[in-house]
Order: structure tokens, then sequence, then C-alpha cells
């Protein structure tokens, strides 16, 4: 099996008046773990289905390992597709279920059997080829329609929120198994998801849509650390966000004067003295300034700093999430779990955090009146 490269040019989708996809160019390299995250209704599942063939784009072309898709349907595509429901057959065996696709390519069912053994192994269920799917964990259930999508030799397999009906642990446990098949088969995934933490573990790179626009093409690192639009950092892990209007500029950085104080931070779209702006800093970058633990500001020069008050204290395991008001605004710290349970409710805080770890973007309304 071999992987190949998927290219959206000029791609959208429209069903009536509404357009569930604006015109998007979009390229997904072959052997690459490429996820597209975003919340329900962004136009990601739709994207999906024309890149397999069950949508016909209202306007642009798929091609897939530089072939257009116009007019080949479904099953003549070099993909396979796995659904979140599985959609396996509870009347056959395991193997019969795997070797599905085969039989209607005319293999015969000696080479079927044997190339559905083949995958099982692959997929970690030897010697489960004899039962039904209903005997099957849910996990296992999954790494079998993921041996049936194999089955065919794909060079895109397509993925639809296929974890989402597992529970937390399970769900974690196949995320690390599908990054190892994916880099074992070197299959191009593209996987669908509005969970975070799945497009972050697993992805070569993301792409983050959001009312069908794709906002934002990045490794997981810059998808969480370097985020293009405001929708993007907020969608992506917590964010603190100040708004406010920009009073200096200097250097890449600009000064926010915000309810709570003047903020210095990343320019991150060439800001204008005057502009509204959104000032932004992640929970887990906020130090509190009159406690020895955690880890101070990146920087060692001067910092952003505000007064908050305490209001709970929630424990989840590795971290103490902390939730503060500061003058009716929520704040949120994200402390390391160190054993010490000392901070009080009510208690007043002075929080710290540094220019570096603070971005400052125009708000969503002005990027569309720009756009």
């Amino acid at each position: 099996m071999h992987g190949q490269d998927v290219v959206l040019d000029g791609v959208s989708m429209r069903f009536g008046d509404f357009t569930a996809v604006q015109p998007t160019d979009l390229t997904v390299n072959a052997g690459e773990f490429f996820s597209i995250l975003g919340p329900s209704g962004c136009g990601k599942t739709t994207i999906l289905r024309m890149v397999s063939g069950f949508l016909d784009p209202s306007a642009g072309d798929v091609r897939i390992g530089g072939k257009s898709m116009t007019g080949i349907r479904p099953n003549a595509r070099p993909t396979a597709l796995i659904f979140q429901n599985l959609a396996l057959f509870p009347l056959m065996s395991v193997w019969e279920n795997v070797a599905f696709g085969l039989e209607a390519r005319g293999v015969s069912k000696k080479d079927r059997r044997q190339r559905a053994e083949e995958l099982l192994a692959m997929v970690a269920l030897t010697g489960q080829g004899e039962k039904r799917p209903t005997e099957l964990s849910g996990g296992q259930r999954q790494r079998v329609a993921i041996a049936r999508a194999l089955a065919v030799e794909p060079s895109v397999l397509l993925l639809d929120e296929p974890l989402s009906a597992l529970d937390l642990k399970l769900r974690q446990h196949m995320r690390s198994e599908l990054k190892d098949l994916q880099r074992k088969t070197g299959v191009t995934f593209i996987y669908i998801t509005h969970d975070q933490g799945e497009a972050l573990t697993m992805s070569d790179r993301v792409a983050v849509m959001n009312r069908g626009v794709v906002e934002q093409v990045a490794s997981s690192d810059d998808i969480y650390n370097r985020p293009a639009t405001p929708f993007v950092a907020s969608f992506v892990g917590e964010q603190n966000v100040f708004p406010g209007r920009v009073t200096a500029t200097s250097d890449g950085q600009v000064e926010v004067e915000t309810a709570l104080g003047t903020f210095r931070g990343l320019d991150r779209h060439g800001l204008a003295v005057g502009e509204e702006a959104l000032a932004m800093v992640r929970p887990e970058r906020v130090w509190l300034g009159n406690r020895a633990d955690g880890v101070a500001p990146a920087g060692g020069g001067a910092h952003n700093r505000l007064v908050a008050r305490l209001q709970r204290r929630d424990l989840e395991g590795p971290l103490i999430n902390l939730h503060l008001d500061a003058a009716g605004q929520a704040i949120q710290v994200n402390l390391h779990n160190t054993g010490d349970a000392g901070l009080g409710s009510d208690e007043e805080q002075t929080l710290l955090f540094s220019t570096e770890d603070t971005l400052v973007m125009r708000p969503l309304s002005a990027l569309a009146e720009r756009a």
C-alpha cells in the first residue's frame, strides 16, 4: 500500500442558498496523517464526502495522485471511508467483514481469507477471524473496520470521527494505534474530528475549519502555539481574552489598553494604533506572582500583570485549574499539581504573564470586514 496526495483546487459546496464549504485550496501530502478539525456544521465532513465522491463539488476540482476525480464514482476512486458507526455486518464473521470488498473484486475465497488474516494480524486481532463483531469490544470492532477499509488497498483512507463512540481511555489508546498503523502502511489518512486532542496528538498537519472556511493549516505545535485567528486560538485549547484598543506598536509587539490594564504582546495581524484588538494568553502560561511553585513566564523582563480574586479551585489530576475574577471578568489559570493545596478561596492573587506568551489579534468581526 502507498499513499497519494489529495488536492482541493478552488473546491466549494452549496446546498441551495447555503454554502457549506467556501472556495478552498488545500493540499494533503502523500503518506501524511492530516486532520480536519472544527465544530459541528463547519463543513469538514462535506469536504470528506467530496473527496470520497459521495458529493460532487459545486465548483472546483478534487485531484488524487494528480488525477481529477470529476465524474469518477466512489467505488472507482483510490479511497476508503470509515464512518462513525463503523457499519460492520453483524451476521458475518470478522474475517468475512474484512474481506467483503475483495469479494466484489472477484478475489477467490482462499485468497480473501489469507488477506483478511494478514490484515487482522496488522491490527492486532490475530485469531479473532471466526468471531462475530458483536463478540468483540468497541476498540476491537474499530480495528476490524480499519482492516476492512485497508483490504481494498486504498491510497487514501478517509476517517469521519471514528473514535467518538468510544470511552475516553479507549479513545486515547486508539489514537496511538491509528498513528502507528498509518506509519506502517504509508497510506494517506484524512481524519475528521471536533476533538482537538485527537487532532493535535495524531496529525502531521491540522486544518482548522470554521463556517465553511479553512482558517489555518499547520503542524500541531504551530496551531496551538501560533494560531492565526481568534477562532483557532480559542477553539484549540483555552484562552484568557482581554478586549481593548492598541495604544503603541514597536518591533512586532503592541500594547493594548484593556479594562484590566495595559498589556503588551506579540502582534499577529500588523495592527495600528487606535485599532480594536484582543490580547490573549493561555491558562497554563499565567503565573501566580505570590507563589514560588509553577513556572515563571519566559523572557525574564517586565511581565503583564493583573490582580484577581480566587473563586474556585478544580483538581484535574496532574493540573490544578484556578477560576478567578478580575473586576467581573473570569480568568483561568492552570498550575502543575505539586501536591500543595495551599490556595484559599476569595484570596487575592497577582497574575503575571510574559509578552512572548501574549498574542494580540484583530477581533473576528474586524477580520471579516477586511476579507
